[in-house]
This record gives structure tokens, sequence and C-alpha cells, in this order.
């Protein structure tokens, strides 16, 4: 008998095989958007930033640490551009990459994580080049990095085990607390709330899209590295197959009724970017084309046309996706669009 991280047990396959998901993208669009994001927003851990603190103050840069409506606490960084605001703002989500003792810190020059980016990201740090080119950044800590740490993957899945006793899930603690980021940033006074964009890859593109999905007022989002159906990601040696991180990505209120290609086309209603790698050996290319049409499918119902593409390449946020990635929040964000 194989073992159960290397694939699916018969009975198991066959009950996903079956699934029929009553919530798949349907019309009329509204009455399914709202039914869907309803019942995932109700599953969710209660969200909020209860308290903040200052950490330090370093002209444009401001560490803080956030008390979380769960009761958790985590940094972020809060970056802003040297123009005068209101600025247009982006949530910028750091990626899972196997590393966890940093979490906003990968993102940000100067912070430890030059080789995190050598790897991933082309050697560029977003938010100081999303800083240049005029937006605010916030970036957080998600919990398990940094800050909030859980050292390894046996760790995570630990806490994974610990916040369905509480009758919580991990993925559910990571979009309330993302929700709550959100919604900080949107009163900051040095931030236009019509204006604040998301952007990740890997994990942190499954938060961006995730976000967009539950939170109506985000106005775009760029999402790298992380598309692909549930029967896709299933396929034996998939990560999914294996618990440890893939806890984050699993809302078990919503495993049966909707599909993630159904949960991430609640944001097809507004301008979205999603780039997926030809290697990539997490999101096989066919189950990230498939993501995609079934995202199309619900841009056209919308009157929207999601900018989706499989692109040559692994698992990695280039640098010619990040200058495609940027000229798309730019086109979106830069300018006020009522």
């Amino acid at each position: 008998m194989t073992a159960p991280s290397e694939e699916l047990r018969p009975f198991l396959a066959e009950r996903i095989a079956t699934h029929r998901y009553p919530l798949a993208f349907r019309e009329p669009v509204s009455e399914w958007q709202a039914e869907l994001r309803s019942i995932w927003q109700a599953g969710l851990p209660p969200s909020g930033i209860s308290g903040f603190q200052m950490l330090d103050n370093r002209g444009n840069s401001r560490h803080l640490l956030f008390q979380y409506a769960s009761g958790d606490i985590g940094e972020a960084m809060l970056m802003l551009p040297d123009a005068q605001g209101p600025h247009p703002a982006i949530l910028l989500m750091h990626d899972h990459g196997g590393v966890f003792d940093i979490g906003w810190r990968k993102m940000i020059s100067g912070e430890a994580g030059e080789a995190h980016v050598a790897k991933h990201y082309d050697r560029q740090f977003l938010a100081n080049d999303l800083v240049k080119q005029g937006y605010a950044i916030l970036v957080c800590d998600a919990i398990g990095w940094g800050s909030r740490l859980a050292d390894g993957y046996a760790e995570q899945q630990a806490l994974a085990a610990q916040a369905m006793q509480a009758g919580w899930s991990l993925a559910g603690l990571v979009a309330a607390d993302d929700l709550a980021a959100f919604d900080w940033l949107s009163w900051q006074p040095e931030i236009d709330p019509a204006r604040i964009g998301t952007l990740g890859h890997s994990f942190g593109g499954f938060r961006a899209w995730q976000l967009a999905a539950l939170e109506q007022r985000v106005r775009a989002c760029a999402a790298v590295s992380w598309a692909g159906t549930r029967s896709g990601m299933l396929a034996p040696g998939m990560t999914l197959l294996k618990g440890q991180s893939a806890f984050y990505t699993l809302h078990p209120h919503l495993a049966a009724i909707a599909d993630y290609p159904d949960m991430a086309a609640l944001a097809a209603d507004r301008p979205l970017f999603m780039r997926s790698g030809s290697e990539d050996r997490h999101f096989p290319a066919v189950s990230a084309r498939d993501f995609f049409c079934r995202l199309e499918d619900a841009g056209r119902a919308f009157g929207k046309r999601p900018d989706n593409a499989v692109v040559p390449g692994g698992h990695s946020f280039s640098k010619e996706n990040q200058t495609a990635a940027m000229a798309f929040l730019r086109s979106h964000l830069s300018l006020h669009q009522g």
C-alpha cells in the first residue's frame, strides 16, 4: 500500500472525483458571488486589528506590531514613498519558499533576505521597487513566519492541528489576518483607500487572490505561481497530499462546495493578473490552464477579461513577470478611477 503522502486512497479519490461543487461559478453572477463569499467569510476566525504598536519609525518606513482579533500578534512593515499622499497602496504578500525565520523581511532589501530573493525573485526586492514607483507598501508576517515563527513543515502541520482544535483552520487564520491588514491599511491617512491592490508569489500569490476574492474593495490583484484545480493538484506526489504547509490553503468548509478556481473567480469582477510557470512542479501546466479557463468564463460574465497566462519557467517570479505585473498594477492603481 502506498503512503498517504504519495497517492490518494481510492475511497477518497472516488469522493473527490465525484464532487459536483454546488457553489461552482454560475449565473446569475451577483447571486452566486454573494452566496459563496458569505459562506467563506462565515467560516473564518474573527478578523480585525485590535491594537498596534510602533516598534520603529525611520522616516518613511514604519516597523509595526499588530495584535489580531484572534489574539495573536505579529510584525509588519509599512513603507511610504517620498511624494505627498494620499498614495496608491499594495498589500504585498510574502511567499512560503521553505524559509520560515523571515516573513516581511523577504520583501525588503537589507533585511536578511538576499539569498531568498536571489533564488525566487531574480534578486529583486519587490517592496523597494514598488515604493520607488510611488506605492505605499504594507507587508506582514503571516502566522508561521518571522515574528510568528513555526519553524519547519512539521511545526506548521502541528500549528494547523492546534488551530483545528480551536475550531478554526490555518488557512482561515491567514485569510482573517490579511483581511484585517487590508482594513487597517485602508484607514491610514497617507493611503487612498480606492487604490489598494494586492501582489504576491507562490503562497503569497494564493494570499493575494484570496484577499481579492474575500474583499470587494481590493482594486486590482496580481498573483503569480499559485493556480490549479483541486483534482489537478492531488495527482500522485503532489504537495496537497502531504499535509504540512498545504494546510495554509485548505478551507475545510469549502472543500466539497467550491474548487480553487471558483474561489478565485470571486475576484474576476475586477482587474486580475495571474501567471504560472510551464515547468512549475507544484502547479502542473494543464491544471493551471484549467484554472485560468474557468476564471475567464467568470470574467466574461462580469464583463471583464482576466490577464492570465502559463509562461515559460518554473516556480519563481522572474524579472520579466515582475515587470508585467507592475505594469498591470500601474494601469489600474496609479490613476484614480472612480
